[in-house]
């Protein structure tokens, strides 16, 4: 007995030096208590009309873990709902009709800790009642949105404060000087709300043109529940390219609010930025030598450069041209920028004739514009051209035919501007099939630097910006793209050089990768064959991640609060930031099952 005992204790006081990370392939808690996930809840199915779609691609995009549910789902005992479910998201169009049972049931939801996401009308049609369920849930949401029926497409969304809209996850360069959301060109944009009535919320985003309609408010109760209601159909904008308005929303309530765990979109989990150079004609050329001159282009940063290779610009024939195959004009540079990043083909051969009659064409021409830049910059390069950018930004959805079925990987956009890399949706419909777009991160109705130069942008407020994009990238955990085109004034040659310099630090501190479009999007097209599943164990938590394509670089964020956990599982680096554990897969493998133990 006594030898059994000391062989005992021996095998646990192992156990209790295994180093963290070691291969414990014999180790394997069996006890599972639950799958942690959120909970997109949907009543009406049949009016679906692809919101369901909308939502679920961007949960796919973040990889959050969810499911959806229907009324019966919510049948459990209200403590393991919110343990099983920690949010609940009640999706606009998909909940207009809620049986009187479901207020009742996120009451005690909330009150045993959940958290509910309302967006914009659950429960304001009744069957014979009128909107009994949303006056039910006025209580607990603190705001009464059926308090009228009046609906208006004139609205705007204006946070409180600028970082209160940062906090929220809208980029930096997205709201203009009254916290408005705003875009490219447009400026400050209009949303559809229901007027509504605050009760007791607080109030994070308001519509403050016609009275003060609140957009966004939450209200936190005692056991750590918090109901949010966002005054905007999320889901209908994704539909018509403006996908950070749900990304947003979606990632900040997950995140801050439920602290759900997730597979991070980006490699090892880090802040990515593109920096796309548009090269257009030969008036860019003389340029690239002072912006070379002054660190803009360092080896370390691998930039997006977009070239419109042929001779001319305006119209054929003109001269005004990149010229991309002349070995006295465009070929030399073409072959040094390589060091720089990827070169990637800028429409189709005469930047502003193909931009202006791109949809004028026989298709067979553009074709044959566009094979003619591809190909240009491949034989020199000696790589496929894997990026492209629209010129003017004009890019009907036609042209993605044409650049998957020649090995196109991703393209930059002038849709849901300021968001992370996603698979666009126009109208309704999917446009970018296999291919990634990056939209572009405008600063207010700008985004070029020579843009912001007539626009009078004082050159202080555009550096200010550069760090507030790379902190909100690096804090975030996200991808954003920015664009300019070459330009040797001093304006333009110091903000470039600054945030070379910032982003070159940044990167080798290990917070941020600058990488081509092309680099992120394959990396993107291995990230969403993933699947990972949370289980809440009465140790920690177990992890189980599985990728075909593999695992290399492939990072999860769990919430650890003011607990420690120790990391059991192979090929494994990890990194506290705040109260977020970010592990990381260092092998290219296809499975692998982490496992945390808490230790305090």
């Amino acid at each position: 007995m006594k030898v059994k005992l000391r062989r005992y204790f021996l095998i646990l006081s192992m156990l209790l030096l295994l180093p963290l990370g070691a291969s414990t392939g014999w180790l394997q808690p069996k006890s599972i208590s639950h799958q942690v996930r959120a909970g997109l809840l949907v009543t009406a199915p049949a009016n679906d009309g692809g919101l369901l779609e909308a939502y679920a691609a961007v949960l796919r995009e973040e990889g959050f873990p969810w499911a959806a549910m229907g009324v019966a789902d919510l049948n459990m005992a209200p403590r393991e709902l919110a343990e099983r479910y920690p949010a609940l998201i009640l999706p606009e169009g998909l909940n207009q009709v809620l049986p009187p049972s479901v207020p009742l049931i996120l009451n005690d939801y909330v009150q045993a800790g959940g958290k509910v996401l309302l967006v914009y009308d659950p429960g304001t049609r009744g069957e014979g009642e009128g909107p009994a369920a949303a006056e039910a849930l006025a209580g607990l949401s603190g705001v009464n949105y059926a308090a009228s029926t009046d609906t208006y497409d004139h609205g705007f969304w204006q946070f409180v404060s600028s970082e209160a809209g940062t906090s929220w996850g809208i980029t930096p360069g997205k709201l203009d000087q009254g916290n408005a959301i705003s875009s490219y060109s447009y400026g400050r944009l209009h949303y559809r709300h229901r007027r509504a009535r605050l009760l007791d919320a607080r109030v994070i985003a308001f519509d403050g043109q016609d009275g003060y309609n609140p957009v966004i408010t939450e209200k936190t109760y005692p056991s750590g529940g918090a109901v949010v209601f966002v005054n905007v159909p999320l889901g209908y904008y994704k539909q018509m390219s403006d996908d950070l308005p749900l990304r947003a929303i979606l990632r900040t309530f997950l995140i801050e609010y439920a602290r759900l765990p997730r597979l991070v979109n980006t490699p090892e989990g880090k802040g990515g930025l593109v920096v796309n150079f548009h090269l257009d004609s030969n008036a860019h050329i003389t340029p690239l030598r002072a912006m070379i001159q002054r660190g803009v282009f360092r080896p370390g940063l691998q930039y997006s450069i977009h070239i419109t290779a042929g001779p001319d610009t305006y119209k054929p024939g003109d001269g005004y041209g990149f010229d991309a195959r002349s070995p006295w004009k465009g070929r030399p540079w073409v072959k040094l920028l390589q060091k720089y990043g990827a070169i990637g083909s800028h429409g189709g051969w005469i930047h502003n004739y193909f931009a202006e009659n791109l949809e004028k064409m026989p298709r067979q021409e553009v074709w044959r514009y566009l094979a003619l830049n591809c190909d240009t910059l491949s034989s020199i390069t000696g790589h496929p051209v894997l990026e492209y950018s629209a010129p003017a930004g004009h890019h009907p959805a036609f042209v993605n035919e044409w650049l998957k079925e020649h090995g196109v990987l991703a393209y930059y956009s002038p849709g849901d501007t300021g968001s992370s890399p996603t698979r666009s949706i126009f109208h309704g419909r999917q446009v970018s099939g296999t291919l990634w777009s990056f939209p572009i991160t405008p600063y207010r109705q700008y985004a070029a630097l020579e843009e912001l130069i007539a626009a009078g942008v004082p050159l202080a407020e555009v550096k200010g910006w550069f760090d507030e994009l790379l902190n909100f990238v690096e804090n975030e955990h996200v991808i954003r793209l920015i664009y300019t085109h070459a330009n040797r004034s001093e304006y333009a040659l110091e903000a470039l050089a600054y945030l070379a310099e910032r982003a070159e630090r940044d990167q080798e501190g290990g917070r941020l990768l600058v990488w081509p479009m092309s680099r992120f999007a394959d990396f993107l097209n291995r990230y969403e064959q993933g699947e990972a599943s949370f289980n809440r164990e009465s140790y920690g938590w177990s992890i189980k991640l599985r990728n075909k394509a593999g695992l290399a670089d492939m990072t999860v964020a769990v919430y650890t609060g003011d607990d420690r956990y120790r990391v059991i599982g192979r090929h494994l680096s990890w990194r506290q930031e705040g109260a977020w554990l970010y592990i990381t897969t260092t092998a290219d493998i296809t499975a692998n099952d982490i496992y945390l133990y808490r230790t305090k």
